[in-house]
């Protein structure tokens, strides 16, 4: 610290002592009197000061001042206000009153214009000192700290200006004055040194002139004790045009460079400076320049100058910043819901509990309120966040991404082109930069890697992932980006790693719970497949070098698997996923239904939810029936696939025509089952490849077998040689269905001569594959 700071310090910490000496040795009198026929009359009586503890009589007549004339006192003549006195006599109605002994402030007086100052003093030298220790020498972090200090002092400062002691009144005027002025030459040269320039440096040197003019004018008028009234708002309008400009620049600069890297800043400066200056300007200084009435006090509106501190704080000493649109998005809709409960509470206690406080007083406790309950949704929330994993499912999901993500699994075969569906989506809904795929060998220095990745990602990841422990959907954030486990195992993990978001900013919590959700499905896709892929090696050694084919129990057995599994899939989505869906729609539809005070773009947002819900209902639904066709046990072979055919022509071109006359057989599961799986995967062939207009079924019986034949005019395909059907994945599973019932499957088809089909199987089977 150089002798220019320790001067600066020393300076604020001597002015801070004596204020806080003259605030705690002189009472805050607060009687406001005028002038009426050449005398001095009580006028008002402040709240909460020494004349309000001892009801100081409205409209009595000041007799005397520290046994002299009133017109002696400076404080009168000056400011027509009583204070800093030791004694005053008063005329009410012929009796004279004397007050003397006048030695203590009231508790609330001594909470808001002493303790709080001080508090808030110190808050701002340990910003300053944590200023001065993070961030690199150079003169805009000098000239951060000088904007925290003023404000700083400029508060304690308020304490001794309401008893009119003129060293603070200087003060408090001077500093709130300037403040603003440091914080336009702060904003210019911290930006000029990221060549960034949207005003002129004449801006504040200018305001540096209006401000030290009108403060050496003001100091004249308090050292000759003869303040002029005609100048006694000047200050207050020019500090409400030094906030209109503040505005005014640090909005202009996030309207030009909202889509900037730096864009993110701007909005921090401009929510800081919102926060700190709104509430003064709105309901303190307006009021009290146009209609004579402050709506809350001095004090309580400073309270909120620590908002500036604490932003520009966080800017200069942290590298990654937390998502501001997300956060204020969310104060946005808590205010908005906590306006009508302050509302109603508010005009309860005007009914029920007190009725005789005045509408500024009304209006107070409207804002106390109010800020409390947005209080307390934040709390909420948060605690939500935190609890619900021990609590509640975790319900904060993108959606419509996972919806997709479903969907475009169900099309892929293999691990990595699952991975790269997976990177695909992640970057399109987080909108981040660089992500890269990786596997990592856990006892080796060995990486397995889809796309190449720059060295110094490979070298973070060997020096920051040494001896950690993660589980399955674990955010690991660092200053280089941010990963999220989706593959761990004894040997290797899996990480699918970003190098940030675009706008620089940290993952907020619906983010991070996506990435977690997403995560899990995919390991368990990732999983499955690989526990397919290493089953369909084993299996396929089992497979007749001449046939080419399974042993027609094993394909029984693997197709009773199969149906198994997508009947246990099925009973799980309806039970869990389907009726939560259900739960979340009949939430929504009471909420639209019964909540008619919701403003109309919520209510319409709230609409698209719901239709969006109702689209995932319907998903899940098709889902559960293509899984296990519904009531297919209790409806019949016959009744089931007329139900499926109707399904397809309402999604497809074609007619199909469904002959069923000689079938009356009495089939068991497994053979309904399997007839009604190749008629679908019959009819998905010809809506996906045949662009066939007309399909020809025909199910019939003997004492003996069953038969199946199935023909189109589609398109066809060249048969005219011996094709393994495994090039065909749709036919190498009826194929495999079929011969797994000891049956026979014959294909007849030519390029535009269309497609048919027979199979026949009998009745009974000598060995049964159950599972």
């Amino acid at each position: 610290m150089n002798k220019k700071e320790l001067l600066i310090l020393l300076f604020i910490l001597i002015s801070a002592s004596y204020i806080t000496f003259i605030s705690v040795t002189q009472p805050f009198l607060g009687i406001e009197v005028k002038q009426t026929n050449g005398e001095w009359v009580v006028s008002s009586i402040n709240g909460d000061s020494w004349a309000d503890e001892h009801e100081i009589p409205l409209g009595a007549t000041v007799a005397s001042i520290n046994s002299k004339s009133p017109n002696e006192h400076y404080t009168v003549h000056m400011f027509n206000n009583l204070e800093n006195a030791n004694s005053f006599t008063l005329v009410d109605d012929k009796n004279v009153r004397l007050y003397e002994n006048i030695d203590k402030s009231s508790a609330t007086h001594w909470t808001l214009f002493i303790i709080t100052p001080i508090i808030f003093l110190a808050a701002v030298l340990w910003i300053s000192h944590l200023v001065f220790q993070k961030v690199e020498k150079r003169f805009s972090a000098n000239l951060l700290m000088l904007f925290f200090l003023a404000i700083g002092l400029g508060y304690v400062s308020n304490s001794g200006a309401v008893r009119d002691d003129l060293y603070s009144v200087f003060l408090n005027t001077f500093l709130f004055l300037l403040s603003p002025v440091i914080l336009i030459h702060y904003l210019y040269n911290y930006f000029a040194e990221l060549d960034i320039y949207w005003f002129s440096k004449t801006w504040f040197k200018k305001l540096y002139i209006i401000v030290v003019s009108v403060t050496i004018v003001e100091s004249l008028f308090l050292v000759t004790t003869q303040y002029p009234s005609f100048f006694y708002q000047v200050p207050s309008f020019l500090l409400l045009a030094l906030y209109i400009i503040s505005f005014f620049i640090i909005y202009r600069g996030l309207y030009l460079y909202r889509n900037h890297s730096h864009g993110t800043m701007f909005k921090y400066m401009s929510v800081g400076m919102t926060v700190a200056f709104v509430p003064y300007i709105l309901l303190y200084l307006l009021p009290a320049l146009t209609i004579g009435v402050k709506l809350i006090p001095l004090e309580f509106a400073a309270v909120f100058l620590i908002a500036l501190p604490i932003t520009f704080m966080y800017l200069v000493t942290r590298e990654q910043l937390i998502d501001i649109d997300f956060y204020m998005g969310r104060l946005r809709y808590y205010a908005l819901l906590s306006t009508v409960p302050s509302l109603l509470i508010t005009i309860a206690l005007a009914v029920f509990i007190d009725n005789s406080l005045s509408f500024i007083h009304y209006v107070e406790v409207f804002l106390i309120i109010n800020i409390l309950l947005i209080i307390f949704l934040s709390l909420k929330e948060f605690l939500d966040f935190k609890l619900q994993k021990y609590l509640f499912a975790a319900r904060y999901s993108y959606q419509e991404s996972m919806h997709r993500m479903s969907k475009n699994m169900k099309d892929q075969t293999n691990a990595v082109d699952l991975m790269k569906v997976l990177r695909n989506e992640i970057s399109n809904v987080l909108n981040v930069r660089d992500i890269y795929i990786y596997s990592k060998h856990n006892k080796k220095d060995v990486y397995c890697v889809y796309d190449p990745i720059p060295e110094d990602i490979l070298g973070h990841f060997g020096e920051y992932f040494t001896d950690h422990g993660y589980d399955i959907g674990a955010i690991i954030e660092t200053e280089k980006g941010f990963g999220v486990i989706v593959g761990f195992s004894l040997e290797k993990i899996t990480m699918l790693w970003c190098k940030g978001k675009k706008d620089f900013t940290r993952l907020n919590r619906d983010e991070k719970t996506y990435l977690q959700t997403i995560s899990h499905n995919a390991n368990i896709a990732i999983e499955n497949m690989n526990l397919i892929e290493d089953l369909l090696k084993e299996l396929r050694t089992l497979r007749s070098d001449q046939t080419q084919q399974y042993p027609a129990w094993l394909s029984r057995l693997l197709f009773s698997i199969a149906e198994n599994q997508r009947k246990q899939l099925s009973i799980d989505l309806h039970d869990t996923v389907l009726q939560e869906q259900l739960y979340l729609y009949r939430r929504m539809d009471d909420l639209i239904g019964k909540r008619k005070d919701l403003p109309k773009t919520l209510s319409t947002e709230l609409g698209m939810f719901k239709e969006s819900i109702l689209d995932s209902i319907h998903l899940i639904r098709e889902t559960c029936n293509e899984l296990r066709p519904a009531f297919i046990e209790e409806l019949g072979l016959v009744n089931a696939l007329e139900d499926l055919i109707e399904q397809y022509q309402l999604r497809s071109n074609f007619t199909v025509y469904f002959s069923h006359k000689e079938f009356d057989a009495a089939l068991d599961q497994e053979r309904i089952l399997a007839i009604f799986r190749i008629v679908q995967e019959f009819l998905s062939n010809a809506m996906k490849h045949s662009e066939a207009k007309t399909v020809k079924l025909n199910l019939s019986n003997d004492h003996k077998q069953v038969s199946l034949l199935y023909s189109d005019d589609g398109q066809g395909m060249d048969y005219s040689f011996q094709r393994d059907l495994f090039s065909h994945i749709g036919l190498s599973g009826i194929e495999q269905r079929v011969h797994g019932l000891n049956g026979s499957l014959n294909i007849k088809t030519e390029i535009d001569a269309g497609f048919k089909s027979t199979i026949t199987f009998p009745y009974n089977m000598s060995k049964e594959a159950k599972v």
